[in-house]
C-alpha cells in the first residue's frame, strides 16, 4: 500500500519550504485553519504542510512510498497512536480518523512510488526533482 512519508528531497526548491519532520516518518494533513485556508502561503503553514506521525513536526514535502505489508488497519492504528502519543484530540480534524486514513490512501494511490509531492490545501502536486 502507498503512503505519504516525510522527505528532505526538493527541500529548499521553493522559498517557503521547511521541515522539522523525521525523514521517512508517516505524515498526514492537518485541516487548514481559517487563516491558512484564506492564504496557504501566509503566516500559518497548516494548509501547505504535512504533519509527522512521530515527531509532530511539519514539512512542505512528502514522498509517496509503497510500504510492503502495510494495511489500512495499520494506517488507522498508527494515526490513532500518533494522536494518543501527542495528546491530540481527534476533534482537531474535521474528519474522523477512518475518513482521514481513507483520504490519505486515496491521494497517495494516485502517485507513483517515489514521487515527491507538496500540498496546497486539499490539492497534492508533484515536485520536480
Amino acid at each position: 500500500m502507498k503512503a505519504f512519508v516525510a522527505t528532505m528531497a526538493t527541500q529548499g526548491s521553493h522559498p517557503r519550504d521547511f521541515t522539522d519532520c523525521i525523514p521517512g516518518e508517516l505524515v498526514w494533513m492537518l485541516d487548514p485553519c481559517p487563516t491558512s485556508a484564506a492564504n496557504p502561503d501566509g503566516r500559518c503553514a497548516c494548509g501547505r504542510s504535512f504533519s509527522g506521525f512521530n515527531s509532530d513536526g511539519s514539512t512542505t514535502t512528502a514522498v509517496v512510498r509503497e510500504i510492503p505489508g502495510f494495511t489500512r488497519d495499520d494506517y488507522e492504528v498508527a494515526l490513532r497512536a500518533s494522536f494518543a502519543a501527542l495528546a491530540w484530540c481527534s476533534c482537531r480534524t474535521r474528519r474522523s480518523v477512518p475518513a482521514a486514513v481513507d483520504e490519505l490512501m486515496r491521494l497517495a494511490a494516485a502517485w507513483a512510488d517515489g514521487t515527491v509531492v507538496s500540498r496546497r490545501l486539499d490539492v497534492i502536486t508533484a515536485r520536480r526533482r
